[in-house]
């Protein structure tokens, strides 16, 4: 793997060497583009240099980087062409991978600051629940991948949907009587279920 002035990237570059004998060269492909594109991420940040150092913000700021089509880190609307939950799920797995490698041959201290404490919920073994004493569970990742990230929030209205809101607003007049009326407009269109309407 090369950064953008077409130098090899040592860290990637071992971990990967150290892993192709051992996976398929599929996995070693995908495993490749994730850790491709989180230099990328840290290139534009300008932190390679601070790889080893990161944090669970710089990782959750990777994943929303991912998610707004790779420009920016933050966004109001998430793209139409935003990467399925499975495909940032993949992503954080190799990086969380690249960490716990590093963390286990070069003392690099990243993986110890991803992961915590242990699984949010143990597995349904049944039958086989009295194995569970035999080992205990591993540590879980602090950064998820959220599904579903707009369900139940209002939605964002236009400058002219605020604004057609506004002229339907009652105001008073010169007289101190008032003009308009602020309750039919809205009443209705919140009555056809228009998705922007205020609620």
């Amino acid at each position: 793997m090369v950064d953008e002035k077409y130098r090899t990237v040592a860290p990637v570059e071992e971990w990967l060497e150290a892993h192709r004998l051992l996976w398929s060269p599929n996995t070693v492909r995908g495993y490749a583009t994730s850790l491709a594109q989180w230099w990328t991420f840290l290139e534009q940040r300008e932190e390679t240099s601070a790889w080893a150092d990161v944090g669970v913000p710089a990782v959750a700021g990777f994943l929303s980087w991912l998610r707004n089509g790779r420009t920016v880190e933050h966004a109001l609307v998430v793209p139409e062409d935003a990467p399925a939950p499975e495909t940032l799920e993949a992503r954080l797995a190799a990086l969380i991978s690249f960490y716990r490698w590093q963390e286990a041959v070069f003392s690099v201290p990243v993986a110890g600051r991803l992961m915590r404490g242990t699984p949010r919920r143990a597995p349904a073994r049944g039958l086989l629940a009295h194995l569970d004493a035999r080992s205990t569970p591993g540590p879980s990742s602090l950064v998820r991948v959220r599904r579903h990230r707009h369900r139940g929030r209002p939605p964002l209205l236009l400058p002219s949907e605020i604004q057609a809101v506004l002229d339907g607003c009652a105001r008073p007049e010169a007289g101190g009587e008032w003009a308009g009326n602020l309750q039919g407009p809205l009443a209705v269109r919140v009555a056809r279920g228009d998705r922007h309407a205020p609620r």
